[in-house]
């Protein structure tokens, strides 16, 4: 019998969220980068920036009652994750930072997570809690999630963008509702249509 699980690692952009790329959607909305950031942070934190990882409340605490660590590693920025973590109570989450100086942005950013080396930041959440990464399971979407898939012990393609994610994956998943992909987690559950979760 293999053994159990004990964490679940998600994306964010795309996955988790409506918006697939934070960055690309703050340049869209705001038709500029620089220039009022105060505007830029209120028009966030008012929620004009829309996104849906809310549907993740009930996977978490389906996870939680089992036991398994929940956490987020985006390339995308700390102005979502961080507040995906705190609305969501998640063990972990790790983002790339916008800097800000005197209350405003600078235009640089604090690369917490690379495009293409999410590995590391599995090796980091492995080390904080002392989890092997071969019990580790990772969902993502996209080609940036593939070298988190290959750090962990079993991945899921949720809704994947293209043939490169579903190669890279142990099982791909196509759904609305993030509970139907926790049916199809090595968890040892029913499998779809076999029973309710409760």
């Amino acid at each position: 019998m293999p053994r159990p699980y004990l964490a679940v690692l998600f994306d964010l952009d795309g996955t988790l969220t409506t918006v697939a790329s934070l960055w690309r959607h703050l340049h869209e909305s705001l038709e500029q980068w620089h220039g009022n950031a105060a505007d830029y942070q209120e028009q966030f934190l008012r929620g004009a920036i829309d996104y849906n990882a809310f549907c993740l409340l009930d996977a978490r605490e389906f996870l939680r009652k089992r036991g398994l660590k929940v956490g987020v590693i985006s390339t995308g920025l700390t102005l979502l994750a961080e507040r995906v973590h705190r609305e969501l109570d998640l063990d972990f989450t790790i983002a790339n930072r916008l800097v800000t100086r005197g209350g405003c942005f600078t235009g640089e950013v604090k690369i917490n997570v690379e495009h293409g080396r999410k590995e590391e930041a599995v090796e980091l959440f492995c080390n904080q809690f002392g989890i092997p990464p071969d019990r580790v399971i990772a969902v993502g979407d996209s080609e940036g999630d593939v070298s988190m898939f290959r750090a962990v012990g079993f991945s899921v393609a949720l809704n994947p963008l293209d043939d490169e994610v579903v190669r890279a994956a142990n099982a791909v998943c196509r759904c609305a509702d993030v509970m139907d992909l926790v049916l199809h987690l090595p968890l040892g559950l029913p499998a779809p249509g076999e029973g309710a979760i409760h």
